[in-house]
Parts: structure tokens; sequence; C-alpha cells
């Protein structure tokens, strides 16, 4: 039997009306990718709150009450004259203070004797701005001031459950299928993501959560791989392109989805019911013929015989009974079986070119990721309306996936990477020096687009770095590193309590650096591609030397026409 490769671009098509079926069932299925992934942005807000004051009506109408509120809360003043008032304390006054009119009141206080007397922590719980969201696991559960950790845990052990699922359903889909292990995430992100509707307390939500995270990676993984393996060496870029793309209007379509639901538990559930539309998945998605071919030959071939006939095509009939060689997919030899050798993270780290390309792509997905999701779901910290905001974070994602397939054919898998990266981290800074309004929100965005851009570059770039014989352990590993950043990147944005610009300003950095890391790496367009541990030590060599040969060069003659 010809190797798989082969049947499609000499017989079957690369991309005909088959691939396009399961193409459209792998990009259908990754809309709720798109809910789960951001979900947190409003499950998890946390609006404007304030101590509750015992005898004291501080809001009305979920707003608050600007009178009630100089009575009770310590307040600072800007240079605009506007009032911001404590989080976390209210003034040390004994009950029964307020039994009395505004008036009387401030006849016997002033704003000087108030300090005065101290202030507590808010001993009494919280009241909470309910304009915009009704109701959100931050006021359901009081996740603020000393508590306010707990709300980056829970999206910090979601990505944890991502980094679970990676692991866990990889490895399914590698021993039973793709199609069980992608039917089985789908039902699990539509089981624990009910569930997590009616999670009575904390530390349930938080562990439903980590569930859908595990099954949302799993779709994510398999349909990827699912979607590669359908189709030809010369569409694999476009498929790769393509999908994230429907990630990005899941994005959007939850933005409108919040925009008509401010409970969190009714917007959980709005999100999760979607997953009972893939209940037809179970007749409708095949299994993917490069795994059936070593594993079952003769189901691998009644799918073969289905896509040609989709496609139109009338097979000859020695393509799937000549045996010719070696398929490259399945590593199967004919007349002969060979044991082939099983590589680990070590094998990429054993010999220093290897090491340090391998360190520095490890390094440039734990960034990304880390500001991706860092710059994604703190996207309501910017100023103006927070689903506005999250609904534009969203859009610029679908040019910026789109352009790379122009960029990286145009200029080489390297440079758009690179540009985007260092447009990230000066955008980034800037917005963390701009005060609230228009133009900083502006700049985020397109900071957003170009680390859209940046990240998924640079997953197509990192593909074609590896050696074959370590491109699933080399790509897996890295996708670890991400999932690392993703986790620690709820976190760092508690530098925000510290100091306001902190968290842009941090990321900033980081993106700079990864792009001078960038620098560092191979260019990987027209080459041939390495395929063994030998190819791959060999491959770029010397490219660190030449890239620092280059900037000195460079520095040195802007020098001398300065001088």
């Amino acid at each position: 039997m010809l190797p798989f490769d082969e049947i499609l671009t000499r017989y079957v098509g690369e991309f005909g009306w088959y691939q396009r079926w399961v193409m459209f069932l792998m990009c259908f299925a990754e809309i709720p990718v798109g809910f789960h992934m951001l979900s947190a942005v409003f499950l998890a807000s946390s609006p404007g709150h304030h101590c509750t004051v015992p005898g004291l009506r501080t809001v009305e109408q979920c707003r608050p009450v600007g009178d009630a509120l100089d009575m009770s809360i310590p307040w600072t003043e800007n240079e605009e004259g506007r009032r911001t008032y404590s989080r976390c304390e209210r003034y040390n006054l004994p009950d029964g203070s307020f039994n009395m009119s505004s008036a009387d009141f401030w006849q016997s206080h002033t704003p000087e004797s108030l300090s005065a007397g101290g202030t507590i922590s808010c001993d009494r719980g919280w009241e909470y701005d309910c304009t915009t969201f009704t109701s959100t696991i931050v006021t359901e559960w009081d996740l603020v001031c000393s508590s306010n950790w707990l709300k980056q845990l829970t999206t910090a052990l979601y990505m944890v459950g991502v980094l679970f699922g990676a692991v866990v359903f990889g490895d399914m889909a590698d021993r039973f299928g793709r199609r069980p292990a992608y039917l089985l995430c789908l039902l699990v992100q539509l089981v624990f993501g009910v569930a997590t509707t009616f999670s009575p307390n904390l530390v349930l939500f938080v562990i439903f959560r980590f569930f859908v995270g595990a099954a949302t990676s799993g779709v994510i993984i398999v349909s990827a791989v699912m979607a590669a393996e359908f189709v030809g060496p010369s569409e694999r870029v476009k498929v790769g392109v393509l999908r994230p793309e429907f990630y990005a209007v899941g994005g959007m379509i939850m933005a409108g989805i919040a925009y008509g639901i401010r409970d969190w538990r009714l917007l959980q559930l709005a999100i999760s019911l979607p997953n009972l539309l893939y209940i037809p998945y179970y007749w409708w998605c095949p299994e993917s013929p490069r795994w059936l071919l070593s594993r079952d030959k003769a189901k691998a071939k009644e799918i073969i015989l289905s896509m040609a006939k989709t496609n139109g095509v009338i097979l000859p009939s020695h393509v799937l009974e000549e045996e010719l060689g070696e398929d490259p997919v399945t590593k199967h030899v004919t007349g002969q079986e060979e044991t082939p050798r099983n590589y680990t993270i070590l094998d990429l780290l054993r010999t220093p070119n290897m090491r340090i390309r391998t360190l520095i792509i490890f390094c440039i997905w734990f960034i990304n990721s880390c500001v991706f999701y860092g710059v994604s779901l703190n996207i309501t910290d910017l100023s103006g309306n927070a689903h506005v905001n999250f609904l534009i974070s969203c859009a610029v994602e679908v040019p910026a996936y789109a352009s790379l397939l122009f960029l990286q054919e145009r200029f080489g898998r390297k440079v758009p990477v690179l540009v985007y990266e260092l447009l990230t981290g000066v955008g980034l800074i800037i917005t963390a020096a701009l005060p609230a309004g228009s133009v900083r929100v502006t700049l985020a965005m397109i900071s957003k687009f170009c680390i859209t851009g940046g990240a998924q570059g640079v997953m197509i770039y990192t593909v074609e770095l590896f050696p074959t014989v370590t491109r699933n352990i080399g790509m897996g590993s890295s996708s670890m590193s991400a999932r690392i950043g993703a986790t620690i990147s709820p976190f760092l944005w508690l530098l925000a309590d510290v100091w306001r610009p902190a968290p842009f300003l941090l990321f900033g950095v980081m993106t700079i650096v990864a792009g001078l890391l960038c620098m560092l790496l191979p260019e990987t367009k027209g080459e041939q591609l390495p395929q063994t541990l030998e190819d791959g030590e060999e491959f770029g060599k010397g490219s660190v030397r030449r890239t620092w040969t280059k900037t000195l060069r460079l520095l040195r003659l802007r020098k001398t026409t300065v001088a």
C-alpha cells in the first residue's frame, strides 16, 4: 500500500470535499473552546465593591450612594476631584452612629475626625456594584481583599486542568484512536460544564472547572491532529491557521452571550449546553486513516475509499494493494518490522546546538502563553465597556491568524514572529504608561493583535525547528511550557494591587525578551528540514554566532556613520 501522503497528493486529493467536511466538524467544535478558555473574564469578574456598613444603606439600584460612602468609607481624591473609595476598609464607628440624618451626622463629624478614629476591615461583608454583572463567583463567595488570590487560583487551576488534559487525552488519542478520545472530550466538556453551573461552593467549582479545562485541552489537541492528518502536506499550514479562527469566533459569540446574561450560573449553563449539538458527531466523525494504518488496515482502506468517493475520484486498485515501502507516518515497513526507538525530552537536550534551540523555544512558548492569557483574561481591567472591549480583543485575533498565511510565506517563519513579539512588547510598555482612556484601550488591542500573531506564528515555526523523530515530543514539551506560563499568568496580575501599570509593563518586557531570543533561531522556510537527531544538531549550527556578528557589525557601522 502506498504511503498515505502519496495517496492524497497523487489520487484522493489533499483537500477535497471529504477533508472539508472533517475540517468543518473540527472548526465547529472549536467555538465552545473559545467559550470555556476565556469565560473567566466574566465568571470571575470583580466589580466595584466596598464594606457593608451596619445601619447604613450604601447601595441603591445597584449603584453606590456617594453621600453614604463619604460618611463610612475612607477615600482619596485625585487632581480632577474624583473620589476613590477603599474597597477593603471602613471607618471604625460604633453601631448606631448612622441613626440620624446626613446633616446631623456631619454636625458631629468631620472627615478629619473620621480618619482620626481609625479604620477596620470589612467584618460585615461587602456591597457590590451590580450595574455590569448581577452575579459572579467573586460576588457570591466574596473573593476580594484578603481573598483576592482565590480568584486568581481558580483560573490557575483551570490552566492546570488544561495541562492535565493535554497529557491524558493526547496519550489516549495515540493509544485508542483519535475519534474515541475526541468524542470523550466533547462529552466531558458538556457534563462538567453543566455541573459547574450548580457548584454549591468554591471547592467544587474549581474541581468541575479543572475537568472542563482538561476536556477543552483535549478538544484542541486531538482536533488539531485530526485536521492535519486528513489533509496533504501543502495544506497543513492552512488548516493550522483556520482552526484558531473559530476559537476567536467563539470568543466574539461569548461577548454577546455575556452581554445578555449577567448572572454567572446562567452564563456557564449557556456556554455548556451548545455541546449537545455535537451528539451527531458519534455518527459523523470518522477515525483518522493515518492512525488506522498502523492498527487496522482494513478500516483504513474503507475510509480512504470513502474519501475518494466523496472527492469524486476513482481510486486505482493497486493503490491499496501494492506495498511499495515504508509509510513515513505509520513507520510500517513491508515484510519487515522494526521496533521504533522511543525518544524523550532528554534527546532534545543531549547535544549543545539542539539544547540551546530547545530551551529558547520553551522560553518563547512560556512567555507567549503567559502574556496572551494575561492580556485576554484581564481585558476588562481597561476603561470602557467590558463587553465591547472583550469583543474587540477577540475580533483582532481573526486578522492576526489570517495574516500569517501571507507573512510567513512571503518573509519566512522567523521575521513575522520576531516583529510581532517586539511590537507587542513596545505596545504593552506604552499601554502601562498611558492614563485610562480610549488611546490606552486602542494600544492594548493592537498589542493583543500582535501577541496573537506571534504566538500562533511560533507554533507553525516550531514544527519545522524540531527533527522529525522528536517533533511530537518537542511540540508536546513546548505546549507544556506554554501551559505553565498560562498557569502563572493570573498571579502576575496581582502585581496590579501594588502598582496598577505593573502587569502590562512586565508583560511588555517579557515579549521583548521573547523577540530577542527569536533572533537566535535559524530560518526554516525553503530549508531541508531535519529528520534525525544528527540532522537537528547540524541544522542552523552557528546561527547564534552569526546573529551576534551581524548585530555588532550593524552597531559599528551606525557608530561610524554618526561619527
